[in-house]
């Protein structure tokens, strides 16, 4: 798969966790506090969005 390939399907991926992850927990039941949002790889806690992605930028990426 081409770097552009990659590049491309991992910002699908982050996007869809940033904007449909709540609305999809909401559908199977689960209970997502409003400002806290957790990384999907290693299930850190983050209290901001921006916090969030830095965390992704630096140790995810």
């Amino acid at each position: 798969m081409s770097s552009a390939v990659r590049r491309t399907w991992r910002r699908l991926v982050q996007t869809y966790h940033q904007l449909c992850a709540r609305d999809d927990a909401a559908a199977h039941g689960f209970t997502v506090p409003t400002g806290v949002w957790s990384c999907v790889r290693c299930h850190q806690a983050h209290l901001e969005l921006a916090t969030l992605h830095h965390h992704l930028r630096t140790e995810h990426w």
